[in-house]
């Protein structure tokens, strides 16, 4: 059964990743996703793309890292899995602030922010930390630059207040 091979796979993907060993775990990811993508399952193939992107990051491969997550994304995009696309969204803009591309992070993190203030309020407080950090990083001056030229509006009202005061609690922890 060649299509329960590739749930193997998988797996033995992610103990391969867990163990550091991230070529074995690439090769395994492949070997998963050909299965899934010759079967016509993107869907699945989803979760191969997204542990790829893992993988690359992890390995500082920024750049493979973001074609990853974005093939990703585009599928739970399809889907309307709205949960898994706004994770993976949040995945590419880490790995943009890895690469200290701060504003097309926020960009991102905009569009994670959208996604979940109608689908997944409970990561709401997550979102606001991203923007923090980005504020922390880029100054009120650009970032909110950055946010009008995304949205066509300023960051205010209590969106705003909440970034601007977890921006505050990071600047007196560090």
């Amino acid at each position: 059964d060649l299509y329960s091979a590739a749930s193997e796979y998988h797996h033995l993907g992610n103990v391969a990743k867990e163990q550091r060993q991230f070529d074995v775990a690439v090769d395994y990811y492949n070997k998963a996703l050909k299965i899934k993508e010759d079967a016509g399952d993107l869907y699945s193939a989803a979760s191969d793309y997204h542990q790829l992107g893992m993988v690359a990051e992890e390995q500082r491969q920024f750049d493979v890292a973001v074609d990853y997550y974005q093939k990703t994304y585009k599928v739970f995009e399809q889907f309307r899995d709205w949960r898994k696309a706004s994770a993976t969204l949040g995945k590419w803009g880490r790995v943009l602030e890895a690469q200290e591309n701060y504003a097309e992070a926020v960009q991102i993190y905009i569009r994670v922010l959208a996604i979940d203030l109608e689908h997944n309020q409970d990561w709401i407080g997550y979102r606001i930390s991203h923007f923090a950090r980005m504020l922390q990083q880029l100054g009120e001056n650009q970032f909110q630059a950055i946010w009008r030229e995304a949205t066509g509006e300023e960051c205010a009202g209590g969106v705003r207040e909440a970034i601007w005061t977890v921006r505050d609690r990071l600047e007196t922890e560090s």
